[in-house]
Parts: structure tokens; C-alpha cells; sequence
């Protein structure tokens, strides 16, 4: 009975009776319900905060950049003349399948004047295979390719030297350096490569056939890349330095086994080599003795002691203001070197100290040491304000390092002067101050160019072809001081291609700057300047004589009416007479200035090497002019150290 009675009022619990099941799922239901019903009458009843005044308006958005709010400035248009030119130079990486470093970095190019006509020249280094295979026609093609300029009534025409191809053949050509080692008033070639360097000293009669005479250097073989020349001991002679990049060897490319995606060989940064050294040169009578070790350039890593360059990018100037040229160095994935001259030695040797990381240049505006390739410098706003731009690599804005007016101190200011944020996905070689449209404000160009062909299968906002970039100068006090000019308005320089060299020079004679670009592993540009903006110009040369080192590197000021800021001041700009800047190039040594609508100049003034002083008058414009210095009246002798200017100016 009593049995009975429990079933009829509680029931025996047994697996798999669905009416277990049901409750269960009833009871959630319910839970669930309250659950909500709780938040919702928390949500509606709650006791809201007392408003306070001006709290209900809507926030304000985000303020602007400076940039957004000005009109893109239009830019100027660059038509690639090549083909009608005659310039027929098809750059060879080397590259067969074995994605060893060097194919990926090379081609270089120089503008000058070869024989002497007036005309400037063009000069290309050439690459080779590293692992020849019989029968491969490139083989021992390496060197130099010379395009002699036939340029009549400014229609460009260039004719190819015979026999260049012979000149240097068997080399991996990379760099190349002009300037006149022997004093004979000759611009003579040193060519940087990947093992053994070489030196053609230029025996060309005036305006006559192209000759040279190879000459043997110190063998250091390094990877040599951009490579310059200056008067580092103040002698009067021309020294030479080469940016050397890594220890390299195939089996050392090998070991490190680069891949973008663990699977095949791709070319990769430079983290896996060891670093090198510089190479200082010094001109001596008998001819250039490595000083690398004894003058200071052979800077070491304070931890370790090992050669601490990767150095892709040279330039020259005097950034201390001292007198004497200092180096600037672009080093890929290490701190970048200023490197100071601090005078001779008693017996002549250079010496340079570093001092990029007290300056602020080592690094960038988060501490860190980019993949940095193409640099060059200028006096963008005309003052005393030194800026120097350096290229990166992807995903790194490029630099823009300012050194205020009496300052000893560089800070990165590309962010905020409109050069940061529309370079960040280009990976730039190329990099040059250029003033363009002849207003007086000297405009940034960057040729850019991935380093590996396959890139956007893991990077799919990189490309491999790259555009180029052009970056007008709003000048005076303008914030952001520069904006990137609409790629419509760049003519064929907005044409993608795998850019690395980028040299300037005015190869027509109409007073604009002409651009010569290097296409890794494709034909080379000739960009000509078609802009048509009427303003007046002019260019100036120095002759140094018997001494050609106090001539280049120096520095040289115009003073003109102020019609170009359109004030009552006087407008000054200045030029470093050094062909050295750049990416693996060498551009016009000459000094090029724009002057806008103005039609007279007042003054300019040359301060040389040995720190003499010339103060020139009536100087014509719309005109090339080369200053005689040996005619010319020293108006201060060995000011090192002067200023040519106030700071004011």
C-alpha cells in the first residue's frame, strides 16, 4: 500500500523519461525570463546621473591634420625621353633564380661631363650574374655603359660611347663617384662593386672622344654601394669613400635562407650578414692609401666590436658648421652615422668622430634604426635650418631630420612636415632635394621600389613596381612645409617601376633639373622637366684649379630681391657644390637655383673647403656661369667656422 501510494504522488526518477526532460526545460525558461525581466527594469528605472551643463552637447570631432585643408599643389610633369634620346640601357641584376642579396639593391647612374663640352653626360653601372652558368650571355658584361650627350637646340639626344661595355668588364657594379683625382681638370670615375673596386682615370680631350685609363686601388674587397668624393684632410685633393654594405658571399647568402613564407628562397634584410666598415681613401702622390682604421670611419659596435655599418646611402656636408665637410651615412637596419670631421692629423690623415646618436640621427622618432637606403640634404625653408631626408623601407615613413636654427641636435620631423605618413607603404631608394619648378623652394622626389618580386602574394598592399613620389615645397614658414603633388600631375614619374637610382641634372641646358632614373633589372629612365612656369634660374660652376678638392663640397649663397616670399626681406638660398647624395648616384656638380619672377640677384658668395670666402656681382641669370676661383678676390681667408649668413636669413 505504501508503495503504491508514493507512485501515484511522486514518481521514480528513471533514465530517459521525457517528462524529466520537459520540467527541466520549463524551469529554465522561467529563470531565463526573470533574468531578463531584471536588466530591463534596471535599465528603464535606474537613477540617471544629474546633467551637467554643456555635457549634452555632441563631442567635437577629432581637430584636422594641418594638411587636410590645403589644396594639393599641383606638380611637375616628367616625360620619359629615353627611347627618342637614344638611351637604350637595360639594367642586368643578375638575378637567375638563386635570390642571392645583391641582385635586389643594385644599379646606380652619374651625371657629368665627360669631355668637357657643356653638355652632361650619363653613366650607368651594370650588374652580372654572381653564379655564372656557361653559356649565359651576360657573363663578364658587368661595368659601366657611358651615354655621351649630342643634345642640339634642346631636342635630347645621347650616343652610346664603343667600347664601353670593355672598360671595367667582369665587375658587379653598383656605385660609381665623379670628380678629378689627378688635378688634370678631368672628371674621373670610381666604381664601387661587390669584391674588387676600380678607378678610370679620365684622359679625354676637350670635347673629343671618351678615353680612360684604369687605375689600381687598394683591395679591400668589400660589397662596396654608394660611394663618394671629397677633400676629408683639407689638402686640396679629392679622397674617396665608399659605403660598404655587408660580409657576403653566395655561401654565406645560402646559410642565412631567407623565405617569406617558410617555403623557397627570397631576398631578405640584412639582419642575418654581419656588418662592414666604410672605406676612407686618401689621395696621396702616390696614389689612394686605405686609411679606413686611422681615420675614425670604421665604426664598431660598443658591445660587441664587430663592424657595425650596413651603409647603402652617402652624402656630404658641413653639418656642424664648423668649416669642414662631415659624412652622412644611411645604414640598413643599424643606427646611421654622422660622421664629424674633426680636422687632420699631423701627418695628413683624416679624422672623423660619430656623433649621430648625440645629434638625434641614429635613430628615428621611436628609437629604432630603419632599413634606410636613399639620403640627401638641403636648406629647405632658406635659413640656416638644415634638413636631411632619408628613404626606408616599407611600412616606415621616410625621415626628415631638422636641425633648428642654432641647435646641435637633429629631430625627425616628417610626420608633422607632410613627408611622413604618403611614404609609409613605399619601400624608397632614390631620394633627392630638387627644385623642380625654379620657385626658389627645393622640392623631395623618391624613387621607389620593392625588393622582392613575390611580395604582394604575403604583403598584399605592397606591389614590387613602385611609383614614384614628388613633394612640392610650400616654403617660407609653411606647416606641413611639404605635400605630395597628385600623381596625375607627375607625368610619367608616377609610372610604377622597381626604382632605385635617381640623379638630377639639367641635360636639355633650359635651366630645369632633368631626372635619370635606374629601373632594377629594366630600362632606365630619362625624365625630362616640362614645366612651364616661366620663372628665371641660375646655375653656377666652380673651377678650383690646380686644387679641385676646395671646389667641391663648397657651399654657395644667392641673395635675391624678395619677389619669392613676397616680402620686404631678402631671399637666400644655399647649395653644397657635392654631386654625392642620393641613392648609388652622382648628380650634376653644379649648383642650380631657382629665383622665380625675380630678374636680378644681388650677391653670392662661395665658401670653399680651405675656408676661403668670394663675394660675386652681376652674376646673369636664365644663364650656366662657372666661377674661376683662382680670378675670383678672397673677401675672408680661412674663416673656418664663418657663417656666410646671419641666422636671420
Amino acid at each position: 500500500m505504501v508503495d503504491r501510494e508514493r507512485s501515484h504522488t511522486s514518481p521514480v526518477e528513471t533514465t530517459g523519461d521525457d517528462r524529466l526532460v520537459a520540467r527541466g526545460f520549463w524551469r529554465s525558461m522561467v529563470l531565463v525570463m526573470c533574468l531578463t525581466g531584471t536588466i530591463v527594469g534596471f535599465l528603464l528605472f535606474r537613477t540617471k546621473p544629474a546633467v551637467k551643463p554643456g555635457s549634452a552637447e555632441p563631442a567635437a570631432s577629432p581637430s584636422a591634420p594641418p594638411s587636410a585643408a590645403i589644396t594639393p599643389p599641383r606638380g611637375v610633369s616628367f616625360v620619359d625621353v629615353a627611347h627618342e634620346a637614344g638611351v637604350d640601357f637595360v639594367h642586368e641584376s643578375g638575378a637567375r633564380g638563386g635570390k642571392l642579396l645583391p641582385e635586389c639593391l643594385a644599379g646606380g647612374a652619374a651625371i657629368v661631363d665627360l669631355d668637357r663640352d657643356g653638355r652632361l653626360d650619363i653613366v650607368f653601372t651594370q650588374g652580372e650574374p654572381l653564379e655564372p652558368v656557361v653559356g649565359d650571355p651576360a657573363i663578364g658584361r658587368g661595368g659601366i655603359r657611358v651615354y655621351m650627350n649630342a643634345t642640339t637646340d634642346g631636342t635630347l639626344k645621347f650616343v652610346r660611347l664603343v667600347g664601353d661595355d670593355a672598360l671595367i668588364a667582369g665587375c658587379f657594379a653598383n656605385g660609381i663617384a665623379a670628380g678629378d683625382i689627378n688635378g688634370d681638370g678631368r672628371a674621373d670615375l670610381y666604381v664601387s662593386c661587390v669584391g674588387r673596386d676600380r678607378l678610370l682615370l679620365n684622359t679625354t680631350a676637350m670635347a673629343g672622344t671618351p678615353s680612360f685609363v684604369e687605375q689600381a686601388v687598394p683591395d679591400e674587397r668589400e660589397w662596396g654601394t654608394s660611394v663618394g668624393m671629397l677633400d676629408a684632410n683639407g689638402d686640396g685633393r679629392l679622397d674617396v669613400v665608399v659605403a660598404n654594405y655587408v660580409r657576403w658571399s653566395p655561401a654565406i647568402d645560402r646559410s642565412v635562407n631567407y623565405t617569406l613564407d617558410g617555403i623557397g628562397r627570397a631576398y631578405g634584410p640584412p639582419t642575418g650578414f654581419e656588418g662592414s666598415m666604410l672605406t676612407m681613401l686618401l689621395n696621396t702622390d702616390e696614389g689612394l692609401r686605405d686609411v679606413t682604421e686611422t681615420s675614425g670611419v670604421a665604426i664598431k659596435n660598443p658591445v660587441t666590436g664587430a663592424p657595425y655599418a650596413k651603409a647603402l646611402g652617402l652624402a656630404f656636408v658641413d653639418v656642424d658648421r664648423d668649416g669642414r665637410t662631415d659624412i652622412l651615412v644611411a645604414n640598413d637596419r643599424t643606427p646611421k652615422f654622422l660622421l664629424r670631421n674633426e680636422g687632420p692629423s699631423d701627418d695628413g690623415t683624416p679624422r672623423f668622430a660619430d656623433i649621430a646618436t648625440a645629434w638625434g640621427f641614429a635613430f628615428d622618432r621611436d628609437g629604432s634604426a630603419t632599413g634606410a637606403m636613399g639620403i640627401d640634404f638641403a636648406w629647405p625653408r632658406n635659413n640656416n635650418e638644415l634638413a636631411i631626408a632619408v628613404g626606408n623601407f616599407a611600412n616606415e615613413p621616410s625621415s626628415l631630420y631638422v636641425a633648428p636654427i642654432g641647435s646641435a641636435t637633429l629631430s625627425d620631423e616628417a610626420l608633422g612636415q607632410g613627408f611622413g605618413a604618403p611614404t609609409r607603404r613605399f619601400l624608397t631608394f632614390g631620394t633627392l632635394f630638387v627644385d623642380v619648378d625654379l620657385d626658389g623652394h627645393e622640392d623631395l622626389l623618391q624613387a621607389n621600389g620593392h625588393l622582392e618580386p613575390d611580395i604582394a602574394r604575403v604583403a598584399p598592399s605592397q606591389t614590387y613596381a613602385q611609383r614614384g613620389q614628388l613633394f612640392m615645397n610650400r616654403g617660407g614658414a609653411s606647416i606641413p612645409l611639404f605635400i605630395e603633388a597628385p600623381p596625375e600631375t607627375t607625368g610619367d614619374f608616377a609610372t610604377p617601376v622597381v626604382g632605385r637610382a635617381l640623379a638630377a641634372g639639367d641635360l636639355d641646358g633650359d635651366g630645369d633639373a632633368d631626372l635619370v632614373e635606374v629601373h632594377l633589372g629594366g630600362r632606365a629612365r630619362i625624365l625630362r622637366n616640362d614645366q612651364r612656369t616661366g620663372n628665371h634660374w641660375i646655375a653656377l660652376a666652380l673651377d678650383g684649379g690646380s686644387h679641385p678638392g676646395r671646389a667641391l663640397g663648397a657651399e654657395i649663397e644667392v641673395d635675391v630681391d624678395a619677389t619669392i616670399e613676397r616680402d620686404d626681406s631678402v631671399h637666400t638660398q644655399r647649395r653644397a657644390l657635392t654631386p654625392t647624395r642620393s641613392y648609388l648616384s652622382q648628380n650634376e656638380p653644379i649648383a642650380r637655383f631657382g629665383l622665380g619672377a625675380a630678374t636680378e640677384i644681388r650677391e653670392v658668395r662661395v665658401r670653399t673647403t680651405d675656408g676661403d670666402v668670394y663675394r660675386v656681382h652681376n652674376v646673369p641669370i636664365d644663364r650656366f656661369t662657372t666661377l674661376v676661383l683662382d680670378e675670383l678676390t678672397v673677401d675672408a681667408r680661412h674663416g673656418k667656422g664663418q657663417q656666410m649668413t646671419s641666422d636671420g636669413h
